[in-house]
């Protein structure tokens, strides 16, 4: 039951059930069943967590590629009957993830989590993941000061961080109409194999040529937006060296941990959760996404 209600709404899991065994269930039996089963995948995890994940061995893969990122899940306030309508607020919860390089595996963990906490279980994902002494850590981000604080806190100088190629190249692309207008996407690629063969200062100077005049709002400036984005974040835009690893340069990894993880079941339409519901639930949804719903369920038998 509650392996249903961890991937379809409540209400769809009584017509699962029937589907599949015969009988049905109300939406609030089967809510109540499978908030319990998050409820102790909770407890499980938090366990895990608690362990020093700076415990490593000597080897292992000689990469590991590490993502993390927030998406926004609807939530609303506990103490209204739920015929009263209650105001609904989008709060940020983070998913972080990694993986052995040439590997299909990967481990996430997820909630709404402070930075400090998604750091440490971000280090428990390379962790599990397979992280040693030998090994690099590929960090891969949207170039957030959060990510970047968290992966020097959780990895060290195991770790180089490389910003998302595809949200640079949003900016530059934001940028091409004012700096080529004859032809944006020409001038767009051009900058985007400037970066891959590591020619970021050329990059930065085509940008400066167009500055906006210091007048202009920032909102209307996105030539500007973007030579500040790129120049701040210098030190990391190294592309030919992962390309050249084999390396990836984007975040699809997290975009997609985003997708079947998180918001499969968090932002089905219409839905709204109670803060503490969700967080379980995306517990639970860990435990599947990390290949370990039958030890899950084994505690249970052995407890």
């Amino acid at each position: 039951m509650s392996d249903f209600g961890a991937e379809h709404s409540f209400r769809q899991c009584g017509q699962r059930l029937k589907e599949h065994y015969g009988f049905e269930l109300n939406a609030t039996a089967v809510r109540d069943a499978t908030l319990q089963q998050a409820a102790r995948a909770v407890t499980q995890l938090e366990a895990h967590y608690r362990e020093n994940f700076r415990v490593l061995p000597k080897t292992g893969p000689e990469y590991i590629v590490a993502q993390a990122d927030g998406t926004m899940i609807c939530t609303v306030p506990e103490g209204r009957k739920r015929t009263q309508a209650r105001p609904r607020e989008w709060k940020e919860m983070r998913l972080s993830a990694a993986r052995a390089h040439g590997r299909v595996d990967t481990t996430y963990a997820a909630g709404f989590l402070t930075v400090e906490e998604t750091g440490r279980r971000w280090g428990h994902c390379a962790r599990d993941a397979g992280w040693s002494l030998n090994a690099r850590l590929h960090v891969v981000a949207d170039g957030a000061d959060w990510i970047r604080r968290q992966c020097q806190e959780a990895f060290g100088d195991q770790a180089e961080l490389l910003i998302d190629f595809f949200h640079v190249s949003e900016y530059l692309a934001a940028a091409a109409e004012s700096c080529r207008p004859q032809a944006p996407r020409r001038w767009l690629h051009t900058q985007q194999q400037r970066l891959r063969r590591g020619a970021a200062d050329k990059v930065l100077a085509s940008l400066a040529a167009d500055l906006e005049p210091a007048t202009v709002p920032d909102e209307e400036a996105p030539v500007r937006s973007a030579h500040g984005y790129l120049s701040r974040r210098r030190p990391y835009l190294d592309y030919p060296k992962a390309l050249a690893r084999e390396l990836p340069i984007g975040s699809g990894l997290i975009e997609s941990g985003h997708k079947h993880v998180l918001q499969a079941r968090l932002k089905k339409p219409g839905s709204a959760w109670l803060s503490h519901n969700a967080h379980a639930l995306a517990q639970l949804r860990i435990i599947r996404a990390n290949q370990l719903w039958e030890s899950f369920w084994q505690d249970r038998k052995a407890a």
